[in-house]
């Protein structure tokens, strides 16, 4: 347990963060860009669309007048680019995770791979010049995760900007790794999901899902450990991070998520109070605790998203299974999540079968609204 009373959640989809820390009875604060029906808590809007901390978030900080010895901060987003944000959040609490400076070092794609490289970590290919192989390439964008910003290059007269880069595409499945790592540099491998992703207007490969509890061969599982044990070491990751992969004959990594990412939910039941009190607690005071076979089960999700724009008028509260759950007259635009759809059971076929008759509920019930 830790004695400060505040918690301030900032994202672009805390929903399931404010649920995993109701039962604490602290004082929980939602700065969301969505700002969803099933909040618990205090609900703030953050105009910024993948709820990056800016200076509406400072705002809305600075108006509730928090005591800054009783609040912790935890951002599962980013930070708008041009000032020291970080910097300035950390004048109304305690920020929980990691630094403003090592997710900037892991911003910096060139040195990473070479980092990565260097110690003999399997990643794809990056490329400065595309003639004549532009149908197996990527664009992918620094300053971006969650699949956001990558398109699949269309031919060669297609330039990246200045935040974006050239990547070999590689068929296979992607996964994500879930670990929690203390200031010692110790750690404890949450899970390991198999992840899912759809085509938007934000993307060609937006993250739209996943499925937990997914195994994989001992080499496959070394693979992985050399994999955190690396960012560990060279960048001090804190607290609960991710890292996505694919497997194709050999395990490539693809992106670092140094913060609490959206699937930690499904293992909630692996930590004695829920992954945010945990994230804290190996942050501040370097508990680390997982038991896996509190959450042996299969749990998996499907996020829903808008394939053009509507205003919503069905109330989707009546689904237990619903969450991220828009409020009445919202206006969704095109390509924006409408809400996410889960499945829990003790085998991964039943789950899967789950899932997509609660999807179809959910579509029946939605048919004024069109979906991805």
């Amino acid at each position: 347990m830790f004695p400060q009373n505040n918690i301030v959640l900032i994202g672009n989809s805390v929903v399931e963060q404010s649920k995993s820390i109701a039962h604490l009875k602290k004082r929980v604060i939602n700065i969301d860009s969505y700002n969803d029906e099933d909040l618990i808590g205090e609900a703030y809007k953050n105009p910024n669309p993948y709820g990056l901390v800016n200076d509406d978030v400072l705002s809305i900080l600075k108006d509730l007048n928090l005591k800054k010895s009783e609040t912790l901060i935890i951002v599962s987003s980013g930070y708008e680019r041009g000032k020291n944000f970080h910097k300035e959040l950390q004048s109304y609490g305690k920020i929980i995770g990691n630094s403003s400076k090592t997710i900037k070092n892991l911003q910096d794609h060139k040195s990473l791979i070479l980092k990565l490289q260097r110690n003999n970590i399997k990643t794809p290919e990056i490329f400065s010049d595309i003639k004549g192989i532009h149908k197996s390439v990527l664009i992918k964008n620094s300053y971006m995760s969650g699949g956001l910003g990558i398109k699949k290059l269309k031919d060669d007269s297609e330039e990246c900007s200045k935040d974006e880069y050239y990547q070999k595409y590689i068929e296979g499945p992607v996964f994500s790794i879930l670990f929690i790592s203390d200031n010692k540099k110790n750690y404890k491998i949450i899970g390991v999901n198999k992840i899912y992703n759809k085509k938007t207007m934000f993307s060609d490969f937006c993250f739209s899902g996943a499925l937990s509890n997914v195994e994989i061969n001992e080499d496959q599982t070394q693979c992985l450990k050399n994999m955190i044990n690396f960012f560990i070491n060279d960048y001090g990751l804190v607290g609960i991070n991710g890292i996505d992969f694919i497997i194709n004959k050999d395990v490539y990594f693809l992106e670092i998520n140094p913060r609490i990412t959206q699937t930690c939910f499904l293992y909630d039941k692996a930590f004695n109070d829920g992954f945010i009190d945990a994230h804290i607690n190996a942050s501040l005071n370097d508990i680390l605790f997982v038991d896996k076979k509190r959450c042996s089960h299969i749990a998996c999700f499907e996020n829903l998203f808008a394939y053009s724009s509507f205003v919503i008028k069905t109330d989707l509260k009546e689904f237990s299974f619903v969450s991220n759950i828009p409020k009445i007259n919202n206006h969704i635009e095109v390509g924006e999540p409408i809400c996410t759809i889960n499945s829990i059971s003790d085998d991964e076929k039943k789950a899967k079968k789950l899932l997509l008759d609660n999807i179809s509920l959910v579509k029946d019930k939605l048919i004024t609204a069109e979906i991805i």
